[in-house]
Protein backbone atom coordinates (compact mmCIF):
# COMPACT_ATOMS: atom_id res chain seq x y z
CA UNK A 1 0.00 0.00 0.00
CA UNK A 2 2.40 2.74 0.95
CA UNK A 3 5.11 1.68 -1.22
CA UNK A 4 2.90 1.82 -4.42
CA UNK A 5 1.16 5.37 -3.26
CA UNK A 6 4.56 6.43 -3.29
CA UNK A 7 5.93 5.46 -6.34
CA UNK A 8 2.80 6.49 -8.56
CA UNK A 9 0.89 3.46 -8.20
CA UNK A 10 3.58 1.24 -10.27
CA UNK A 11 1.80 -2.10 -9.86
CA UNK A 12 4.24 -3.47 -13.17
CA UNK A 13 7.29 -3.15 -10.53
CA UNK A 14 5.40 -3.84 -7.87
CA UNK A 15 4.74 -7.56 -8.99
CA UNK A 16 8.20 -8.16 -9.98
CA UNK A 17 9.88 -7.17 -6.86
CA UNK A 18 8.96 -9.02 -3.49
CA UNK A 19 7.60 -6.81 -1.09
CA UNK A 20 10.49 -7.44 1.63
CA UNK A 21 13.01 -6.33 -0.69
CA UNK A 22 11.16 -3.00 -1.24
CA UNK A 23 10.03 -2.36 2.00
CA UNK A 24 12.61 -4.15 4.35
CA UNK A 25 11.56 -5.70 7.78
CA UNK A 26 14.26 -3.90 10.21
CA UNK A 27 14.53 -6.83 12.86
CA UNK A 28 14.10 -9.81 10.96
CA UNK A 29 17.74 -10.81 11.33
CA UNK A 30 17.55 -10.83 14.78
CA UNK A 31 15.18 -13.36 15.15
CA UNK A 32 17.26 -15.93 13.02
CA UNK A 33 19.51 -17.60 15.28
CA UNK A 34 23.42 -18.19 13.96
CA UNK A 35 22.36 -22.22 14.07
CA UNK A 36 18.66 -22.01 12.50
CA UNK A 37 20.50 -20.00 9.78
CA UNK A 38 23.14 -22.97 9.63
CA UNK A 39 19.74 -25.27 9.31
CA UNK A 40 18.21 -23.64 6.71
CA UNK A 41 21.53 -23.16 4.63
CA UNK A 42 22.31 -27.05 4.89
CA UNK A 43 18.06 -28.28 3.91
CA UNK A 44 18.78 -26.08 0.80
CA UNK A 45 22.33 -27.29 -0.03
CA UNK A 46 21.27 -28.38 -3.78
CA UNK A 47 19.60 -24.81 -4.04
CA UNK A 48 22.63 -22.13 -4.70
CA UNK A 49 20.06 -19.46 -5.03
CA UNK A 50 17.40 -20.53 -2.18
CA UNK A 51 20.94 -20.63 -0.24
CA UNK A 52 21.74 -16.58 -1.17
CA UNK A 53 18.28 -16.04 -0.42
CA UNK A 54 18.69 -17.20 3.21
CA UNK A 55 22.19 -15.69 3.60
CA UNK A 56 19.96 -12.10 2.42
CA UNK A 57 17.49 -12.64 4.62
CA UNK A 58 19.68 -13.02 7.72
CA UNK A 59 22.21 -10.26 6.56
CA UNK A 60 21.19 -7.11 9.59
CA UNK A 61 18.72 -4.90 7.13
CA UNK A 62 20.30 -1.81 9.58
CA UNK A 63 23.24 -2.56 6.98
CA UNK A 64 21.55 -3.27 4.00
CA UNK A 65 19.74 0.17 4.52
CA UNK A 66 23.11 2.17 4.87
CA UNK A 67 24.35 0.96 1.46
CA UNK A 68 20.89 2.82 -0.46
CA UNK A 69 20.29 5.46 -1.34
CA UNK A 70 17.68 7.61 -2.22
CA UNK A 71 14.16 7.47 -0.76
CA UNK A 72 13.71 4.31 1.75
CA UNK A 73 11.38 2.20 2.97
CA UNK A 74 11.37 0.65 6.81
CA UNK A 75 8.67 -2.19 7.98
CA UNK A 76 8.96 -2.36 11.88
CA UNK A 77 7.44 -3.68 14.74
CA UNK A 78 9.12 -1.75 17.29
CA UNK A 79 7.67 0.73 19.47
CA UNK A 80 9.24 4.41 18.78
CA UNK A 81 11.47 4.13 21.80
CA UNK A 82 13.50 1.77 20.40
CA UNK A 83 13.77 3.66 17.01
CA UNK A 84 16.12 6.99 16.57
CA UNK A 85 15.38 9.51 18.92
CA UNK A 86 14.95 12.17 16.26
CA UNK A 87 12.74 10.39 13.67
CA UNK A 88 10.05 12.48 13.38
CA UNK A 89 12.20 15.71 13.56
CA UNK A 90 14.49 13.64 10.44
CA UNK A 91 12.16 14.11 7.71
CA UNK A 92 10.67 10.47 7.49
CA UNK A 93 7.22 9.73 7.36
CA UNK A 94 5.98 7.23 10.19
CA UNK A 95 2.53 5.23 9.43
CA UNK A 96 1.72 3.35 12.69
CA UNK A 97 -1.06 1.30 12.90
CA UNK A 98 -2.73 -0.28 16.43
CA UNK A 99 -5.05 -3.59 16.28
CA UNK A 100 -7.57 -4.74 19.19
CA UNK A 101 -4.73 -6.49 20.81
CA UNK A 102 -7.40 -9.97 20.83
CA UNK A 103 -6.96 -9.82 17.26
CA UNK A 104 -2.75 -8.84 17.77
CA UNK A 105 -2.43 -12.10 19.54
CA UNK A 106 -4.29 -14.26 17.43
CA UNK A 107 -2.19 -13.50 14.52
CA UNK A 108 0.85 -13.19 16.85
CA UNK A 109 0.41 -16.77 17.71
CA UNK A 110 -0.04 -17.92 14.04
CA UNK A 111 2.85 -16.48 12.62
CA UNK A 112 5.18 -17.40 15.63
CA UNK A 113 3.36 -21.16 14.49
CA UNK A 114 4.35 -21.08 11.43
CA UNK A 115 7.87 -19.53 11.36
CA UNK A 116 10.58 -21.97 12.46
CA UNK A 117 12.39 -19.00 13.39
CA UNK A 118 10.22 -18.50 16.31
CA UNK A 119 10.37 -22.32 17.44
CA UNK A 120 6.74 -21.75 19.18
CA UNK A 121 4.66 -24.92 19.37
CA UNK A 122 2.05 -24.53 22.81
CA UNK A 123 -1.34 -24.11 22.23
CA UNK A 124 -3.25 -20.79 22.33
CA UNK A 125 -4.25 -20.13 26.09
CA UNK A 126 -0.26 -20.56 26.73
CA UNK A 127 0.38 -17.67 23.97
CA UNK A 128 -1.70 -15.75 25.38
CA UNK A 129 -0.53 -15.60 28.56
CA UNK A 130 2.95 -14.91 26.96
CA UNK A 131 1.17 -12.00 25.04
CA UNK A 132 -0.73 -10.72 28.14
CA UNK A 133 2.70 -10.99 30.01
CA UNK A 134 4.47 -9.32 27.95
CA UNK A 135 6.60 -11.91 27.55
CA UNK A 136 7.16 -11.63 23.84
CA UNK A 137 8.72 -9.51 21.37
CA UNK A 138 7.92 -5.90 20.75
CA UNK A 139 6.11 -6.67 24.06
CA UNK A 140 4.62 -4.79 26.28
CA UNK A 141 1.84 -4.38 24.31
CA UNK A 142 -0.03 -1.13 25.97
CA UNK A 143 3.33 0.63 26.28
CA UNK A 144 4.14 0.45 22.65
CA UNK A 145 0.31 2.09 21.74
CA UNK A 146 0.38 4.40 24.23
CA UNK A 147 4.16 5.71 22.76
CA UNK A 148 2.50 5.56 19.08
CA UNK A 149 -0.56 7.56 20.50
CA UNK A 150 1.03 10.05 22.90
CA UNK A 151 3.19 11.35 19.22
CA UNK A 152 -0.47 11.40 16.94
CA UNK A 153 -0.53 15.26 16.48
CA UNK A 154 2.97 15.32 15.16
CA UNK A 155 3.52 15.97 11.96
CA UNK A 156 5.23 13.15 10.72
CA UNK A 157 3.25 10.48 12.36
CA UNK A 158 0.34 9.23 10.98
CA UNK A 159 -1.68 6.68 13.64
CA UNK A 160 -4.54 4.26 11.67
CA UNK A 161 -6.09 1.24 13.10
CA UNK A 162 -6.48 -1.81 11.41
CA UNK A 163 -10.29 -2.00 12.38
CA UNK A 164 -10.93 1.98 9.97
CA UNK A 165 -8.51 -0.31 7.67
CA UNK A 166 -11.17 -3.57 7.24
CA UNK A 167 -14.00 -1.78 7.00
CA UNK A 168 -13.58 0.53 4.26
CA UNK A 169 -9.99 1.15 2.95
CA UNK A 170 -10.79 3.96 0.41
CA UNK A 171 -11.17 6.88 3.10
CA UNK A 172 -7.91 5.37 5.00
CA UNK A 173 -6.01 5.72 1.41
CA UNK A 174 -7.11 8.98 1.01
CA UNK A 175 -6.11 10.20 4.14
CA UNK A 176 -3.01 8.39 3.86
CA UNK A 177 -1.92 9.53 0.47
CA UNK A 178 -2.18 13.19 1.92
CA UNK A 179 0.18 12.63 4.60
CA UNK A 180 2.44 11.00 2.24
CA UNK A 181 2.13 14.33 0.02
CA UNK A 182 0.68 12.50 -2.99
CA UNK A 183 -2.60 12.65 -5.21
CA UNK A 184 -4.40 10.18 -6.44
CA UNK A 185 -8.22 10.18 -8.42
CA UNK A 186 -11.13 8.36 -6.75
CA UNK A 187 -10.75 6.03 -9.50
CA UNK A 188 -7.12 4.99 -9.22
CA UNK A 189 -7.83 4.77 -5.14
CA UNK A 190 -10.57 2.54 -5.86
CA UNK A 191 -8.35 0.21 -7.98
CA UNK A 192 -5.66 0.24 -5.59
CA UNK A 193 -8.30 -0.48 -2.40
CA UNK A 194 -9.59 -3.81 -4.42
CA UNK A 195 -5.66 -4.76 -5.70
CA UNK A 196 -5.22 -4.73 -1.77
CA UNK A 197 -8.15 -7.17 -0.93
CA UNK A 198 -7.47 -9.90 1.47
CA UNK A 199 -8.02 -12.63 -1.80
CA UNK A 200 -5.50 -10.52 -4.17
CA UNK A 201 -3.43 -10.24 -1.52
CA UNK A 202 -3.44 -14.15 -1.07
CA UNK A 203 -2.68 -14.84 -4.72
CA UNK A 204 0.38 -12.06 -4.62
CA UNK A 205 3.45 -13.68 -4.93
CA UNK A 206 5.03 -10.50 -4.14
CA UNK A 207 3.79 -10.29 -0.64
CA UNK A 208 2.34 -13.86 0.29
CA UNK A 209 5.78 -15.11 1.16
CA UNK A 210 5.18 -18.42 -0.57
CA UNK A 211 8.99 -18.65 -1.06
CA UNK A 212 9.68 -18.88 2.67
CA UNK A 213 8.21 -22.28 2.34
CA UNK A 214 10.33 -23.61 -0.33
CA UNK A 215 13.38 -22.28 2.10
CA UNK A 216 11.71 -24.05 4.99
CA UNK A 217 11.41 -21.24 6.92
CA UNK A 218 7.45 -21.20 6.94
CA UNK A 219 6.45 -24.78 8.70
CA UNK A 220 3.98 -26.24 5.72
CA UNK A 221 1.82 -27.50 7.75
CA UNK A 222 0.99 -24.29 9.88
CA UNK A 223 -0.93 -22.81 6.66
CA UNK A 224 -0.50 -19.67 4.49
CA UNK A 225 1.49 -16.24 6.07
CA UNK A 226 -1.75 -14.48 4.65
CA UNK A 227 -4.32 -15.77 6.66
CA UNK A 228 -7.97 -14.03 6.78
CA UNK A 229 -7.38 -10.31 7.27
CA UNK A 230 -10.41 -10.05 9.30
CA UNK A 231 -11.57 -8.09 12.04
CA UNK A 232 -13.02 -10.24 15.30
CA UNK A 233 -11.44 -13.69 14.43
CA UNK A 234 -10.43 -13.72 17.84
CA UNK A 235 -14.03 -14.95 18.72
CA UNK A 236 -12.88 -18.73 17.55
CA UNK A 237 -9.82 -18.67 20.07
CA UNK A 238 -11.04 -17.17 23.21
CA UNK A 239 -13.22 -18.79 25.85
CA UNK A 240 -14.84 -17.31 28.83
CA UNK A 241 -11.34 -17.31 31.08
CA UNK A 242 -9.55 -15.90 28.40
CA UNK A 243 -11.94 -13.61 27.17
CA UNK A 244 -12.47 -12.42 30.90
CA UNK A 245 -9.07 -11.47 31.62
CA UNK A 246 -8.90 -9.83 28.71
CA UNK A 247 -11.23 -7.67 29.22
CA UNK A 248 -10.14 -6.88 32.57
CA UNK A 249 -6.34 -6.28 31.30
CA UNK A 250 -7.73 -3.89 28.64
CA UNK A 251 -10.30 -2.22 30.56
CA UNK A 252 -7.50 -1.11 33.29
CA UNK A 253 -4.89 -0.06 30.25
CA UNK A 254 -7.49 2.02 28.72
CA UNK A 255 -8.35 3.97 32.07
CA UNK A 256 -4.48 4.95 32.70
Amino acid sequence: MVWLLENNLDYSTAAGIPLKQRFPFLEFSSFVHKKMMEQFLEENQSYPERCAMIENLCYPRWKHLQGTNGRRFIKTHLPLSLLPPNLLDSGAKVIYVARNPKDVAVSYYHLCRAHRTQGFTGDFAQFWNFFQSGLVSWAPYWEHIKEGWSRRHESNLIFLFYEDMNKNLDPVLQKLSKFLGKSYSTEELSHLSNHLSIDNFKNNKSVNNEDFKDLGILNRTEGNFVRSGNSGGWRSYFDDEINGQADKWIEENLLI
